[in-house]
């Protein structure tokens, strides 16, 4: 490739990535309002019982999804299969979903019984088809590398969101299956500008259906395992405590989720760059994005430990003052998780299920033995701390084992000044330009 075409990609790169990061700031500050409005109108109670609907569908998306975006993500490396890739994207969503959700409402009213809101459950639950399409749309969007679209969606969502809770959160009308309903809709508007943008030159095509379900099937067992380790504590937590703990919990979370997320865009642009180059270039450029992430991550966390406490104190009220604690002892292990997110996608391309998935699990049943252990001791602040020290240990994994099979010595793993002055040049002109 000549120098001017390297250039350019590298400026198209950074662009794209300049933009993500806004949009996931913005992101960020619409999701920052949305848990304020909840927490303000609903308490920590209500809260945690809206918490815990959205973790049962949320759940139901992540059981149920057959792991279909990773083999899309492992597929998309033979050219000729990404036309039928995108095809399917839409439909295969909807109707994997659909299943999913149905299974989950049976399961949650035998779990659950009487304690479960059945209407709010039904809500929220109907969002689980329409999160499973946006993200197999999604994927197909950023391996193009057009994030700009998947941008637009999460933003009118996030927006929708937001303002919806806030125009019935003044006057008072909030209530736990309002919140819902809110949640659900903001999917829906997600999908909808996903569509018109959907690369499909070729009618939906049922061909490769059962290679996508059958890859996707062997990496899911550790894609469940990985997406519990980051949800169940909810679970657990409910059924050992409160409602009430549940909520505390719940905003000690947030803060979190939105430091992975703003992290995470890092990941979602060297994506395409990671499936499409040859091992040995993909290798290279993962070790750069994850001295890139550390930087980030790092910096987010110092300013979340800084910062994020007293704010989010001062919006939600003193009845939240309780977060504060397991705040910060998450902070750390969402900063390891996202640090290893880059090592974590190049590990796709070794398509080893098996070890993935043993992998995951692993760090699942070091999280559910610790929060066995300290919930009854510590309540909340030992769900952080076994939640920390989970991620910890899995993102010490994947780096490890992305080393070893790419032949990368530790060391260049280890962001320097060449790193933080790269990130500080990009931020500088971001700034410039806005």
């Amino acid at each position: 490739m000549s120098a001017p075409a390297t250039a350019g990609r590298r400026d198209a790169t950074a662009t794209r990535l300049a933009h993500l990061l806004l949009t996931r700031l913005t992101l960020a500050v619409a999701g920052g309002l949305t848990s304020v409005i909840v927490a303000r109108a609903l308490g920590p109670g209500d809260r945690g019982a809206y918490w815990v609907i959205v973790t049962v569908a949320t759940t139901a998306a992540a059981m149920g999804n057959l792991s279909v975006e990773k083999s899309q993500t492992t597929l998309w490396t033979r050219e000729g299969d990404r036309p039928a890739i995108a095809a399917n994207a839409l439909w295969l969503g909807l109707a994997v979903g659909a299943a999913a959700a149905g299974v989950s409402f049976l399961v949650a009213v035998l779990l659950l019984g009487a304690a479960a809101d059945r209407s709010a459950l039904v809500w929220g639950l109907a969002a689980v088809p329409v999160m499973m399409a946006v993200v197999y749309v999604n994927n197909v969007h950023v391996l193009r590398a057009r994030t700009g679209v998947v941008n637009r969606g999460s933003l009118a969502g996030a927006a929708l969101q937001c303002l919806a809770l806030g125009a019935l959160g003044v006057p008072g009308w909030l209530t736990v299956e309002g919140v819902v309903i809110v949640w659900t809709l903001s999917a829906v508007v997600n999908l909808l500008l996903l569509l018109p943008s959907l690369p499909v030159s070729r009618p939906r095509e049922r061909r490769l259906v059962a290679r996508t379900l059958s890859c996707g099937l062997r990496h899911h067992p550790g894609y469940v395992c990985h997406f519990l380790l980051l949800r169940l504590d909810i679970l657990i937590l409910n059924a050992m405590s409160t409602p009430a703990a549940v909520g505390i919990y719940s905003m000690a979370v947030t803060p979190a989720e939105l430091l992975r997320a703003m992290t995470g865009t890092v990941v979602q642009v060297a994506l395409p760059r990671q499936m499409e180059s040859s091992r040995e270039t993909a290798a290279a450029y993962t070790a750069r994005t994850i001295r890139i992430t550390v930087v980030l991550a790092t910096a987010s966390v110092v300013l979340f430990c800084l910062a994020g406490p007293f704010l989010v104190v001062v919006a939600a009220g003193p009845a939240f003052a309780e977060c504060v604690v397991p705040m910060l002892v998450l902070a750390p292990g969402v900063a390891a998780a996202a640090s290893a997110a880059p090592a974590a996608a190049y590990l796709l391309r070794l398509d080893l299920p098996v070890r993935t998935s043993l992998m995951y699990s692993a760090a699942l049943l070091v999280n559910l033995a610790l929060n066995a252990l300290l919930i009854p001791r510590t309540g909340v602040v030992g769900c952080a701390l076994a939640s920390t020290i989970a991620y910890t240990a899995l993102a010490s994994a994947q780096v490890g084992w992305f080393a070893r099979s790419a032949g990368v010595p530790l060391r260049r793993l280890v962001p320097g000044a060449a790193e933080v002055r790269e990130i500080a040049r990009r931020v500088h002109g971001l700034l410039r330009a806005g």
